[in-house]
């Protein structure tokens, strides 16, 4: 009989049945679904509806009440513009054409994952090599010069006489561009490019968590929307007096010089030939206020339109979701999370556990004690929690040890080609068959330290194996910090990416030597002062910041610091609601991650902390301003990067503090061997049970020998 028919057998009074089959077969074991599948999903619809109930409606209703405000007029037409279609029309073109492309771009091309920078000009080279910022650029000047377009568009159906016609009226010369509207464009183009140019330096396109609700940080709240319409308004205006400027140095030097190319010259006289001998030089904002003033106003519009949808999507975006309670398993929904690729999710996720794991409601004790014994799935659901939380610190903290630079590379295996199958043959002996005559003594020495011998091969296998121990030292597996490849394989890599052929050397010869002739003629003919302008310019522009270098070695501290709080919050609740004691076994993983990332975490502050030197009382005496600004400039920037390296280490003390008092300290760091000390007071003599490694005990002691 088949096993699916069971077993046939026979009774005492002669009758058969049949008993039902068994299997003790094991099942095979499930993982817990990707974030593709349960989280990512929910978390999108609740961002799409933010995006279409908070960022489309706030924007559009911004946009509506521009239009109104500065289509100027009394209070009588002000009322009257409020209830005419035109106004609606205006305002809904203005939203679709040159608002909606802005909040578009600033999706798509959100990255969730950061690259810091440390000086202006690496973070716009940064910017630049990305075909996203060329696109963003794209969009915003292609928004301004549809704006453009409808003010046209609404300045010819108001007969408004401000003369923006494409060609002047001429006909000797009908192809004869007017002015008026090349000034319009022009300033349109380097308006959008001054805005695209401040997301870039603001770093708009990378995402950043949120830290304040968006009740008290709202732009449409008074206070708020009175600083953004002085921001713009500012902006606005100095970039506007640059662009006159910049306007007026093209008329004078550039055109002229433009049109003495042969080539050029034919191309562009038709059209900008009656700009030789015209009036326009750099007094034209004194003599043409009405075209001054109307596209002042433009762009002041246009400013605060973005300005105030890209703060819409700057608070309301990054704020924290709830998704699990939707769901019939609110555990497995966040630990699917937790192991999505994107750190914009990953945020999400930790979050929303961060609240279960610290809220003592009777709720979340009944759910984190669910997510203990919940073995449904293989690995258990926090066996995935756990692993997943330490992997991703252990990546930043291995990043951390680099000081932000990337892995090295591994270098790619060379191919070895196949050998060519030989056919088989009868083999030749090789060798004497006469028996060799004995070598004197001092003949086998010598041939022993002249050929491969036994003993060259056993140093050479103890030379290999000492090689491999180095490599596996006792370092903990989780931080394992990434090694140096050998010589041996980085030397021909090295090679090949720094190899130029003589024509690059010579290119580069030549440019080097064009750019130290030019700076040396610009040293020659420039005053004392101008050049004094011009190195300190050039020094806030290429000058590495302290607290920039922190922040590119800790890319992800908002993330590690909600990971840190979610381990520790859970860990603490493990000791009364983990029935089975599965928490157990990963608490010493837990406490050996934290204390090494404390450890470093310490050494590197002190580093910082050293760069800062008061000002002497002598310096403070002569009052040398350079001296006192360029030290409290380094004091600034200190405090900053110490703030940075705070993110991260106050959050593994933070969750473990009894009292709320010295949680609100403005010294957290003085009180984080209080916060440690909370641990072995919680769990006291349970503390024997676990082994930690020699450091980390060594470290931990002193800790609870403070408690």
């Amino acid at each position: 009989m088949s096993a699916s028919q069971g077993h046939v057998y026979t009774t005492m009074n002669g009758s058969t049945k049949t008993m039902p089959s068994t299997t003790f077969a094991p099942r095979p074991s499930t993982n817990v679904p990707p974030a593709t599948q349960i989280f990512e999903p929910l978390a999108k619809s609740i961002l799409s509806h933010r995006l279409f109930y908070n960022i489309f409606a706030y924007s559009a209703a911004f946009s509506l009440a521009s239009t109104v405000f500065l289509a100027g007029g009394d209070d009588a037409s002000f009322l009257l513009r409020l209830f005419q279609p035109s106004t609606w029309i205006n305002a809904s073109l203005t939203w679709l054409l040159g608002v909606l492309p802005i909040i578009v771009a600033r999706k798509v091309f959100l990255t969730p994952t950061p690259e810091p920078t440390t000086s202006p000009s690496k973070t716009v080279a940064t910017a630049f090599a990305k075909p996203t910022t060329r696109r963003s650029i794209a969009i915003y000047i292609t928004s301004s010069l549809l704006l453009l377009s409808l003010d046209f568009v609404r300045t010819w159906s108001n007969s408004e006489d401000i003369r923006l016609s494409i060609f002047i009226k001429s006909r000797k010369h009908p192809y004869y561009l007017n002015g008026r509207f090349i000034f319009f464009v022009f300033a349109q183009v380097w308006l959008s490019i001054s805005f695209a140019l401040r997301d870039i330096m603001l770093e708009r396109f990378v995402f950043r968590w949120a830290k304040a609700l968006p009740s008290s940080n709202a732009p449409f709240l008074p206070r708020n929307l009175a600083m953004l319409l002085l921001t713009s308004t500012l902006f606005t205006f100095a970039s506007f007096a640059v662009y006159n400027i910049a306007f007026g140095l093209a008329r004078l030097a550039l055109l002229p010089l433009l049109l003495r190319i042969p080539l050029l010259r034919s191309l562009l006289r038709p059209f900008f030939g009656h700009f030789i001998r015209g009036p326009w030089t750099l007094t034209l904002p004194l003599r043409h206020l009405s075209l001054e003033s109307h596209a002042f106003t433009l762009a002041l519009s246009m400013f605060a339109n973005w300005e105030f949808a890209e703060s819409l999507f700057d608070v309301y975006i990054p704020q924290p979701i709830k998704v699990a309670s939707a769901t019939a398993d609110p555990n497995v929904t966040l630990v699917s999370g937790i192991t999505s690729t994107n750190p914009l999710y990953l945020h999400f996720a930790y979050a929303e556990l961060r609240d279960v794991a610290l809220d003592d409601r009777p709720a979340n004790a009944s759910r984190r004690t669910a997510l203990f014994s919940d073995q449904k799935f293989s690995p258990s659901v926090w066996s995935t929690l756990a692993r997943e939380s330490l992997l991703r610190l252990g990546h930043d903290y291995q990043t951390f040890l680099r000081r932000g630079a990337h892995p090295p590379a591994d270098v790619p295996l060379l191919a070895v080609p196949p050998k060519a199958v030989k056919p088989p043959s009868t083999p030749l002996l090789r060798r004497a068959i006469f028996k060799a005559q004995e070598q004197s003594p001092i003949a086998k020495v010598l041939g022993t330290f002249a050929s491969d011998s036994d003993l060259s091969k056993a140093t050479d296998a103890v030379a290999c194996d000492l090689g491999a121990r180095i490599v596996e030292a006792p370092i903990p597996e989780l931080f394992r910090s990434t090694s140096s490849l050998p010589a041996a394989a980085t030397t021909p890599a090295t090679t090949t990416a720094g190899a130029t052929t003589p024509q690059q050397n010579l290119n580069g010869t030549y440019v080097s030597r064009a750019t130290a002739r030019c700076r040396g003629l610009v040293v020659k003919y420039t005053p004392l002062w101008c050049r004094e302008v011009i190195a300190q310019w050039d020094a806030w522009w290429s000058r590495d910041r302290i607290n920039k270098v922190t922040e590119k070695c800790l890319p992800n501290r908002d993330l590690d610091a909600l990971i840190v709080e979610v381990l520790a919050g859970l860990v603490c609740a493990s000791l009364t609601e983990d029935r089975y004691g599965v928490v157990q076994r990963d608490i010493p993983r837990i406490v050996e991650a934290f204390l090494s990332f404390l450890t470093a975490l310490e050494e590197y502050h002190a580093e910082v902390t050293k760069l800062y030197i008061p000002p002497t009382p002598d310096e403070i005496t002569q009052e040398d301003f350079k001296i006192l600004m360029e030290k409290e400039r380094t004091r600034v920037e200190v405090a900053k990067a110490t703030e940075a390296i705070g993110i991260v280490a106050d959050s593994m003390l933070f969750f473990y503090l009894a009292s709320s008092d010295v949680a609100d300290a403005p010294f957290l760091r003085l009180a984080l061997k209080s916060g440690v000390a909370d641990i072995a007071r919680t769990f006291g003599e349970k503390l024997v049970a676990f082994k930690f490694p020699p450091r980390i005990a060594k470290k931990l002691q002193s800790f609870v020998d403070y408690a």
